[in-house]
Order: structure tokens, then sequence, then C-alpha cells
């Protein structure tokens, strides 16, 4: 009995093992080596910031899908959210890894201007306090689809542009959800 699924086996195996090696799966990992992500706040104190997460992700509609990056760093006292979007896209667009390279913007005076949006959380205790946004800016000026990294930089002014911060990333990993 043995011998008739011995071969069975041998190609299950074979099959098995050529599917495992064949995937494009191949997304970087939230702790990808070489990245910079630098912040400098008003009063001249400067942090480097380590990515906790960095997701790409879409969500599809009748109308046109939009495109969604969520990153968040934080340092000892400080860690800063990235919230950005870009949209509307057709299904054929939709589902690529591509980004358009621009700026961003926010700002809470203006309806409409939600694309770009930069929270800044400050340690109180144990705890992040995060700040009203008034407005922020976030640039991508380099997307890599093949290496799943971005770069640009970033500006805030949060709780009554009483907290100001400025800061630069650099071949920052990003996971694509699908």
């Amino acid at each position: 009995m043995f011998n008739n699924l011995l071969p069975f086996v041998k190609v299950a195996l074979i099959w098995g093992v050529f599917c495992a090696c064949k995937s494009d799966y191949n997304t970087p990992s939230f702790s990808c080596n070489g990245y910079t992500m630098q912040l400098s706040l008003q009063d001249s104190t400067h942090h480097s910031l380590q990515v906790s997460n960095n997701t790409f992700f879409r969500t599809p509609s009748d109308t046109g899908g939009i495109k969604y990056i969520t990153l968040e760093t934080a340092a000892d006292s400080v860690k800063i959210i990235f919230n950005l979007k870009t949209g509307l896209y057709p299904d054929n667009t939709l589902w690529d890894d591509s980004m358009p390279v621009r700026t961003y913007t926010y700002s809470k005076q203006a309806t409409g201007i939600t694309s770009g949006l930069v929270v800044a959380g400050i340690k109180a205790g144990d705890n992040f306090q995060f700040a009203d946004t008034d407005s922020s800016s976030i640039t991508i000026t380099e997307w890599n689809i093949r290496n799943q990294t971005m770069s640009g930089r970033y500006y805030f002014e949060s709780n009554g542009h009483t907290l100001v911060g400025e800061g630069s990333f650099t071949g920052v990993c990003f996971v694509s959800l699908k």
C-alpha cells in the first residue's frame, strides 16, 4: 500500500515546494533597515523616530476607491501619526501599489482639505496626549513600488498653532494590504 502512495506523496511534496517558492509575496517588514525618520519641534528639540507601523491599504466603492497610508512612529517623548489619503480610483488602478508623488494637506478650517493629516502626541506620564491638529502637510518625494519604501517630508501646527513641528523620512518601508 505504501509503495502505491509513494508517487502521489512525491508529486504532492514537489508541488507544495514549487507553490511556496513561486509566491510573489515579498512584503518588507515594519522593521526594515536603513530608513530615517526625523522630527524637529519649534523649541529646537530634535528626535529620531522609530516606525512601528506603516500600512498602505485601499477601500473600494461604487464611485471609485481610495488609497490610504497610515504610519505610526515614536520616540521616548513624542509620537507622530500620518493619515494620508488619495482617490477616487477605478478598480484597475486602485489595487496597484502606486501612490502619487505630491503634497497632501490638511486644514481644520477648510472643509474638504483632509488628505494629509499629521497628528502629534507628547508624552505625559505613562501616556501620550495627542494634540488637536490645526494644519499639516505630507509631501511624498519618492515612492518605490519595487522596494515598497517611501521618502518625503512633513509639517504640522497643533493646539492653536502652539505646537509646531517638521521632519523628513527616507526609505521608510510600507506593507501593502490588498
